[in-house]
């Protein structure tokens, strides 16, 4: 920890919450500048004023977690005085929240994961009235499990979330809206294409109804349903909604925010099924450069996935040599952020594999199909 000239308290490898509970417990403390996580190395400023020994604000911290997409906006409800009962609780969780973020976006899923734990349990007992605000932790953790690829954790987990926020905030809220985004997600991770349609198609047709097209949670369901229908093969409807989710992110978040990458990405790997080629690069191309541009680094996932997507692409074209650098470089990525066994990494791996088999080189496709998992099966 380093005191700044002006008397702020910059962090350098501590955790944001442990210095958010210093702050509000430490007496006379005026100001503290906590520097915690942003994409890719997890680093991004946050401001909390504590007065007297008590935060007293997350302002600083709501919108930039609001504008990437990470947390959902929060309105703090204001008592009759102008005070916001359980506001320095709520900044403490905030700020644990933030910290769990960063280490899941540094591929520190064990402190994660200990994280977010630590602030379910804190949260379990400091706003026990508020039962809502914990059950964002538990739908955290859950998308970290999912992942991980811990399906077992993960479904019970956003399940259990889902049929809570339903009972609390009843089924038109924003955030059980996002939950049956997150449920169908998981389904869909799991080939459950069954499960996670009607979930999609019932969130979309909620959403539009009550927010709006062009609001964020209904293009989130338009996205992630149109990437169903890709999946399935369905590629007239898949096309229509990817383009509508992209063509609404680019108007109402701006052309390099994360959601919008996504929409590039999940674009142009249809534009690559469909053969499209031309098309498929310039969007996974900007996609990539996207990723980078907004400081995610190589090894984050969505990196990776880029980079995997347009490895598939050139080896689609018969572009061998520009497609194994790009293939290598996201299986070996995957590999050391997800483990050998995960999905992901096993994706990469056979397209590496059918590569080689393509370019005829036989030696190094069988050195790697050696390391593939038998009982697990690549999608194409």
């Amino acid at each position: 920890m380093v005191f700044s000239e002006e008397g702020k308290i910059v962090t350098r490898g501590f955790p944001i919450w442990a210095l958010a509970a210093a702050a509000w417990l430490a007496p006379g403390t005026s100001k503290a500048d906590l520097i915690g996580c942003a994409p890719e190395q997890s680093r991004v400023q946050f401001t909390v004023t504590a007065t007297s020994g008590q935060i007293g604000s997350i302002s600083a911290i709501a919108p930039y977690l609001i504008r990437q997409g990470i947390v959902p906006s929060y309105k703090p409800q204001r008592a009759d005085n102008g005070s916001v009962p359980g506001l320095k609780h709520e900044s403490l969780l905030w700020a644990m929240n933030a910290t769990a973020l960063g280490q899941a976006s540094r591929g520190r899923y064990e402190d994660a994961e200990a994280t977010y734990l630590k602030t379910i349990e804190i949260g379990d007992v400091l706003l026990e009235d508020k039962p809502e605000t914990s059950l964002a932790y538990r739908a955290g953790l859950g998308l970290l499990y999912m992942e991980q690829a811990r399906y077992d954790k993960a479904e019970p987990l956003l399940t259990k979330v889902l049929q809570s926020r339903r009972r609390i905030l009843g089924p038109e809220n924003e955030a059980t809206l996002d939950s049956m985004n997150d449920l169908a997600a998981l389904n869909a991770a799991q080939g459950r294409h069954k499960e996670a349609e009607p979930l999609l198609t019932e969130a979309l047709a909620i959403g539009r109804r009550v927010y709006g097209e062009e609001h964020l949670v209904a293009l989130t369901s338009v996205n992630r349903l149109g990437a169903l229908y890709r999946d399935q093969g369905h590629y007239g409807e898949a096309e229509k909604l990817l383009a509508q989710a992209l063509e609404g992110r680019r108007k109402t978040l701006g052309e390099g925010h994360p959601h919008t990458l996504q929409s590039m990405s999940d674009l142009g790997v249809l534009y690559t099924r469909q053969n499209r080629y031309a098309d498929a690069e310039t969007l996974l191309q900007k996609a990539l450069e996207g990723w980078h541009a907004a400081s995610y680094g190589d090894e984050h996932p969505k990196t990776l996935e880029s980079t995997h997507e347009l490895g598939v692409l050139y080896a689609a074209q018969g572009r061998h040599e520009a497609a194994e650098p790009l293939l290598v470089r996201a299986l070996e990525g995957r590999a050391k952020r997800f483990g050998a066994n995960h999905p992901a990494t096993l994706d990469s791996l056979g397209c590496l594999v059918r590569l080689y088999e393509a370019w005829g080189k036989t030696d190094q496709a069988l050195q790697w199909r050696k390391k593939l998992t038998p009982k697990v099966t690549p999608q194409p």
